[in-house]
């Protein structure tokens, strides 16, 4: 029997909805900004949501061992790595604020490169702590990181490095190579490890290395974050976890974020179905979102030959440099003068670059795209 084909090209208005991405600026505005696919989610999310609804009864909720088997498995066959049982794994409310509780395990400053996701830039601060900004390396618009200029920024009371894995924004994976000599420079330093790995689905090139699993050290001394926001496009009905080898560092992790709360019963269900029952809606995801990235990246070359594009090897949001067409070209000129909401990426760090989410329907891709070239053309 052939596999159900899914259409990512249908349109879904989205427009009075309570959709941040959509409703923000409104019905003149063209939204590929925040990391919100244009897409329904799984069909299996929806059945199994539905059954649970129908039941009628929302009290206080126990999660049972099925989420842990089904995380667990997940693991086993996606990277081979194995989680011997749940007291690894701590379900949270979303990757941030497990970004901000992180910093204070350490007791003292953090450092992790830029560009870099803004939240995760900004979660030490946010919790009352110190973050140094290392730039990566950027050779020709390939990113890697500077462990020489790393090396130069550690200061004595920097307890904690927080890597970005798939990097958000400039679509890296990581090698075994590059984790391991992350591991060795915490180790030199005797550093925690927080690793924001919640890309780590939306994978075009490349293996994804969960960084618990590349060493000894990793595996004891970090902090890996994982969630089905955005494979499965539920950043409002999220099941975020963490996953916490070191029983001490799970320990103090689950003190300092007392006020997490308990698992909740709808996104514990859509989290089985993302994680379970939906392998081939997200394997036809992939190959869609391969195509966008293809088409988008083909037409920036040729539409723009003066900006820089990065060959994005995961995420489905582009890095994009428009200096080259003026100071001013960047994503706030886009949203005056094309009706586009791109991320500004001073937001990353990455003054003057500008953050494109292609994980929408192809035409709103050849409008964007018409749009700019129109707005540039215009300048």
């Amino acid at each position: 029997m052939s596999a159900e084909t899914f259409d990512f090209d249908k349109k879904i208005n989205r427009l009075n909805t309570s959709s941040l991405k959509w409703d923000l600026l409104g019905a003149d505005y063209l939204p590929l900004w925040v990391a919100d696919a244009d897409f329904e989610v799984p069909p299996a999310v929806t059945e199994r949501l539905k059954k649970r609804i129908e039941h009628g009864v929302f009290g206080y909720y126990l999660a049972g061992n099925e989420i842990y088997d089904v995380l667990t498995k997940w693991f086993l066959e996606e990277y081979g790595a194995v989680i011997p049982n749940s007291s690894w794994i701590k379900i949270v409310p979303g990757i941030v604020p497990a970004l901000a509780v992180a910093s204070n395990i350490g007791g003292g400053k953090s450092v992790t490169n830029i560009p870099n996701y803004c939240n995760l830039i900004g979660a030490p601060e946010s919790a009352g702590n110190e973050m140094i900004r290392v730039p990566l390396k950027n050779e020709d618009e390939y990113y890697s990181i500077d462990f020489d200029t790393l090396e130069d920024a550690i200061t004595e009371d920097t307890k904690v490095f927080y890597l970005c894995n798939p990097q958000n924004p400039v679509g890296r994976v990581y090698s075994y190579e590059e984790l391991k000599q992350v591991s060795e420079f915490a180790k030199r330093h005797e550093l925690l490890v927080v690793s924001d790995e919640a890309h780590c689905e939306v994978i075009f090139e490349g293996k994804h290395i969960p960084f618990f699993t590349v060493d000894d050290y990793a595996r004891d001394h970090s902090i890996t974050l994982y969630s089905n926001g955005k494979m499965c496009n539920v950043p409002d009905l999220i099941l975020a976890f963490a996953v916490i080898p070191n029983r001490e560092i799970m320990k103090e992790f689950c003190r300092l974020g007392y006020a997490f709360g308990e698992e909740h019963v709808l996104n514990v269900e859509a989290g089985i179905a993302t994680y379970s029952e939906s392998k081939e809606w997200k394997r036809q995801l992939i190959e869609y979102l391969k195509g966008n990235r293809d088409y988008l990246e083909s037409e920036l070359k040729k539409r723009f030959p003066k900006a820089k594009v990065p060959h994005l090897e995961s995420t489905y949001l582009q890095w994009v440099d428009f200096r080259a067409y003026g100071e001013n070209v960047d994503a706030h000129f886009f949203k005056r003068n094309a009706k586009i909401f791109f991320t500004d990426g001073k937001l990353f760090g990455g003054e003057g670059y500008i953050r494109i989410n292609f994980a929408t329907q192809r035409d709103n891709l050849v409008l964007a795209l018409d749009r700019m070239e129109e707005a540039i053309r215009l300048h």
